[in-house]
C-alpha cells in the first residue's frame, strides 16, 4: 500500500462477536443511477469450503460458535465487524450456529507482517475460517497460507482487492498487476494450496462497467472502499459460503470424530459400562486410550454432580508435562513512544520463534536505547540476553529467537518501550468431570507435531468418568 495514502487512516484492532440472531443494519445505497449489486452463489463457489459448509449446515455437538478470523491491513478493517457477512449467510443457512468473527488489522500491514499475527493470534485460537482480504506479494501470501495450513484445519478465503486510485493505469483490466497485488500469481498460489479465491476485483469490474461507474464511485478516499463497496466485497465473500457441485476435499481428511464406544482407534481397559452414546467408569485406574494423527485432540464428555477426574497422558508422558508449547500475541505497552498515526502494534516485533529448553512463563522485552538495543527477561528464566532490533537474536537459554525482518518500524522504538508475551503449554494434565449435568468439549492438546499420537485418560475414581467421543484435527500440511 502507498504509505502516503495509508497513513491517512489509522486502523484499530477489533474483536467482535457476531451472532446469527443479531439484527440487520440498514443497507447502504448503490451509487446514484447504478443498479443494486447481486452476488448469488455459482456451482463452483465453496469448492474449498467443505468443513465450513458442513458446520454451517449441521452445527456442532455439543454447541459451540463457528469462529472466523480476519487479519490484515485497513482493507481488512474495511470489511466491518462481521455482522454484514453473518446477515448475508443467515438466509442460506437458517440453522447455522452462532458466529464469532475476530479481526486484527494494522495500518498498511501486508501479508509479510501478518504472518506474525497468524502465528501468535490466529493459530492458537484454532479458527474454522480465515479471511485474508489484504495486499502484498504472492510469495509472502504463500508463506502465510503455509503457516495456516500447518497449524490449523481452517478453510481459507483470499480476496482480490477493489480498485484504488493508484491503479488508474491498470483500469479496467482486473488481471494487470498493480501496486497492491499481482492477481495471476496470487491465483496460482491459491490453486496450489486449495484456498478459496474470491475474485472480488473481477466481479466489481463487471458491475462498474455495466453501470458506467468510475473508481471514485466506490471509494471513501484514494484507497479505501466506501460503504457500498464494502457491502459488495462482503457479498462476494459470502457467495463462497455455499455448497458447490463438488468439494475439493473430504472433511474427514482433516477433522474426525472417534466414538468412544465404537471406534477401533479407541481402546478401553478396566471396568467400563457402555451406554447410549458414551462409556462410563468409576474404577480407579481404568483407562481409555485413543490413537490419532494430527495436531489437536478434543474430548467430548459428560459432567455429573458426583463426577470424578482423570489424568491425561500424551505419547507415554504426563500431558501436563508434555514438551508442547505455544506463544501468544506480542503485546506492546500502550505507553510505548508515540508515532501518530501508527499505534504501538504497528511498531513491534510481529513474530518470534520458540527454540529449545522451553519453560512456560511470561516474557518482557524492553528497549535499552534509542538505537534498537533491548533486553529479554523471563519471569522464570530471568535475564536471557540482549540484542538489537535490526539483528537476528537467540536468547542465552535458546528458548526465544527473534527475526528482525518481521520487526516493524524498528527505527521508531525508544528507550523504555516494552512488549510482553506468554509461552504456555497447550495441554491439559487433568480432566474434571464433576459439575452440573451437561455435555462438554475440552481441548486436551493442540500445537502438537502433525503426526501419529496416543492420548490416554486414567480414571482417578471414585466418581464417574463418562466419555462420548474424541474430535481429532489433522491440518492438510505437515
Amino acid at each position: 500500500m502507498n504509505p502516503s495514502l495509508a497513513l491517512a487512516v489509522a486502523v484499530a484492532a477489533v474483536l467482535v462477536a457476531a451472532e446469527a440472531g443479531a439484527g440487520a443494519r440498514p443497507a447502504p445505497k448503490p451509487p446514484e443511477g447504478a443498479a443494486e449489486y447481486q452476488a448469488p452463489p455459482r456451482p463452483t463457489d465453496g469448492t474449498n469450503m467443505a468443513l465450513t459448509i458442513e458446520k454451517l449446515e449441521k452445527g456442532f455437538e455439543p454447541e459451540r460458535p463457528l469462529l472466523i478470523w480476519a487479519i490484515g491491513s485497513s482493507f481488512t478493517n474495511g470489511l466491518g465487524d462481521g455482522s454484514t457477512l453473518v446477515e448475508l449467510l443467515k438466509p442460506r443457512f437458517p440453522n447455522m450456529p452462532k458466529v464469532v468473527y475476530k479481526r486484527f488489522a494494522g495500518n498498511s500491514t501486508p501479508y509479510h507482517l501478518t504472518r506474525g499475527w497468524a502465528r501468535h493470534l490466529v493459530i492458537p485460537d484454532q479458527p474454522d475460517v480465515v479471511i485474508l482480504y489484504n495486499f502484498g506479494k504472492a510469495d509472502d501470501l504463500e508463506k502465510l497460507i503455509v503457516d495456516l495450513r500447518r497449524g490449523t484445519t481452517a478453510d481459507i478465503l483470499v480476496g482480490t482487492i477493489h480498485w484504488c486510485l493508484p491503479h488508474e493505469k491498470q483500469w479496467p483490466d482486473p488481471e494487470l498487476p498493480c501496486s497492491h497485488q499481482d492477481i495471476p500469481k496470487l491465483r496460482a498460489v491459491c490453486e496450489k494450496h486449495g484456498v478459496e479465491l474470491v475474485e472480488n476485483r473481477r466481479e466489481m469490474t463487471e458491475y462498474m462497467l455495466a453501470n458506467k461507474l468510475e473508481m471514485k464511485s466506490l471509494l471513501a478516499d484514494a484507497v479505501h472502499e466506501n460503504a457500498y463497496a464494502s457491502l459488495m466485497t462482503n457479498m462476494n465473500i459470502a457467495r463462497h459460503f455455499s455448497r458447490p457441485a463438488k468439494f475439493a476435499y473430504d472433511p474427514r481428511s482433516r477433522e474426525r470424530r472417534l466414538d468412544a464406544a465404537a471406534s477401533p482407534d479407541v481402546k478401553l481397559a478396566g471396568k467400563w459400562a457402555k451406554g447410549a452414546g458414551s462409556v462410563t467408569t468409576s474404577e480407579k485406574g481404568a483407562t481409555i486410550e485413543v490413537s490419532f494423527t494430527g495436531s489437536r485432540i478434543d474430548l467430548i464428555a459428560w459432567r455429573h454432580a458426583e463426577g470424578g477426574s482423570a489424568e491425561a497422558w500424551l505419547d507415554g508422558k504426563r500431558a501436563g508435562e508434555a514438551p508442547v508449547f505455544s506463544c501468544g500475541y506480542i503485546q506492546p505497552d500502550p505507553k510505548n513512544a508515540p508515532l501518530p498515526p501508527n499505534p504501538p502494534r504497528d511498531r513491534s516485533p510481529h513474530r518470534l520463534t520458540l527454540g529449545s529448553n522451553i519453560v512456560p512463563q511470561s516474557w518482557t522485552l524492553t528497549m535499552a536505547s534509542d538505537t534498537g538495543d533491548y533486553e529479554l527477561v523471563g519471569s522464570v528464566t530471568g535475564s536471557d540476553g540482549t540484542g538489537n532490533n535490526r539483528k537476528p537474536f537467540t536468547s542465552k537459554s535458546g528458548q526465544i529467537t527473534i527475526e528482525p525482518d518481521l520487526w516493524r518500524q524498528p527505527e521508531s522504538n525508544r528507550t523504555g518501550d516494552k512488549w510482553t508475551f506468554d509461552v504456555t503449554r497447550p495441554t491439559v494434565g487433568r480432566v474434571e468431570f464433576k459439575g452440573e449435568r451437561a455435555k462438554f468439549r475440552l481441548t486436551l492438546a493442540q500445537s502438537l507435531p502433525n503426526a501419529p499420537h496416543t492420548l490416554k485418560l486414567v480414571s482417578e475414581g471414585p466418581g464417574p468418568v463418562s466419555i462420548a467421543a474424541f474430535d481429532t484435527f489433522e491440518p492438510p500440511m505437515k
